[in-house]
């Protein structure tokens, strides 16, 4: 089967909104219910999902004849309801075993590495990615990002379905040109010429940005955008549970004295999915300071994994947000009149990007060849 940029884009999208949305599959019927009484009433949640999408862009302003509209083409994201967003430009790469020249890192051995294209001689993608950061994306630090899996084919993608994060690298696309900026002398990272960044098919911290040839060494953003992600929902469907709770509670005559056990337990079993899915053993998180719960789980169930650095570090960042929140839920453990009152405290991102009132943004720009290069792009919503 060939492979294409768009099975990526979906099967990476689609582990994000799994990953942001699966608090709330602990919190259903397992094991919930057996705090629920009676039984039989326990509702069906509702919260509001992770979304994502693309841009839509219209000729608004561009055909104005009083000049009053600007005269660019309009580039508009909506949603009902709000939330924060993260760009993404997804990038398949090619597997070379060569180094493209003595210039390069991978004259050095290893040699095997993925290709990424960034920007070519007929498309400047790279600059209106950058126009983005520069304008929504600045509103909190950066929220552009390309996202470059290490995937050779269809095969490995399927493969590795379910973990496609672990094999994908978030790059900043201001910390490009910043690091370029900072070389000495300072490369400057040019319109209509062909870029890439290259990264070794066994070590993501081993890249480099070429035709300019320079060692890329800007962190890996996938710490901050996959802390941002969870916790951002973590709050949002904790919030909406108990304010749901409540709700009916009258309506349905529930005994809740028991309800924050339940949710207590809830949160036990998510800390043993994330365990899981970034395939880190309780054990590798023995120095940090998110080992509450760790004791609850057998070893054993966890064998087999490789631990490695990058996974411990996301995961302890995850961990260190999560456990605010269970503070919360232990001080009024057995009190479910203060349990249920508590204000929850908003998370507050340091990488994605709020929407603002109207729960919509609005960019412009002159170049009516950059269309087709927009609607490339996407966003997810959290």
């Amino acid at each position: 089967m060939e492979f294409h940029e768009k099975s990526i884009e979906l099967n990476i999208t689609h582990e994000l909104l799994n990953l942001s949305d699966s608090w709330y599959w602990f919190l259903t019927d397992t094991p919930l219910w057996r705090y629920w009484k009676p039984r039989y009433k326990l509702p069906f949640f509702k919260y509001p999902k992770s979304t994502s999408g693309g841009f839509h862009i219209t000729t608004e302003g561009k055909n104005d004849p009083t000049g009053n509209a600007g005269g660019g083409y309009d580039v508009r994201i909506k949603s009902g309801s709000g939330g924060h967003l993260l760009f993404i430009q997804y990038k398949k790469g090619d597997l070379v075993k060569n180094s493209p020249s003595p210039k390069s890192i991978f004259e050095n051995f290893p040699h095997e590495h993925y290709v990424f294209k960034i920007n070519s001689t007929t498309t400047n993608q790279h600059f209106l990615l950058k126009n983005l950061s520069n304008s929504e994306g600045s509103k909190l630090g950066n929220a552009v990002v390309y996202a470059l899996p290490l995937i050779e084919n269809m095969q490995e993608l399927e493969e590795n379905a379910g973990r496609l994060l672990a094999k994908t690298k978030f790059i900043s696309v201001l910390d490009i040109d910043k690091q370029a900026s900072e070389q000495n002398p300072p490369i400057t990272i040019e319109k209509d010429k062909e870029h890439k960044v290259r990264i070794d098919k066994s070590d993501m911290n081993r890249c480099e940005v070429n035709n300019t040839f320079f060692r890329f060494t800007k962190e890996d953003r996938s710490k901050e955008i996959l802390t941002d992600i969870i916790a951002l929902r973590f709050e949002k469907i904790l919030k909406q549970l108990l304010l749901y709770i409540n709700s009916i509670y009258n309506s349905y005559n529930l005994d809740r004295n028991n309800l924050q056990y339940g949710i207590l337990q809830s949160f036990i079993q998510y800390q043993r999915y994330l365990l899981h899915y970034f395939e880190v053993s309780p054990s590798s998180l023995a120095n940090s300071d998110n080992q509450k719960y760790l004791n609850y789980f057998d070893e054993t169930e966890f064998l087999g994994y490789k631990n490695d650095s990058r996974s411990i570090q996301i995961l302890a960042s995850v961990f260190t947000e999560l456990m605010k929140y269970d503070n919360i839920i232990n001080e009024v453990t057995g009190n479910s009149e203060i349990f249920f009152s508590r204000e929850i405290p908003s998370y507050k991102p340091t990488f994605l990007i709020s929407l603002d009132n109207e729960n919509s943004i609005r960019l412009n720009f002159e170049d009516k060849e950059a269309i087709r290069t927009l609607e490339n792009f996407s966003y997810i919503q959290i």
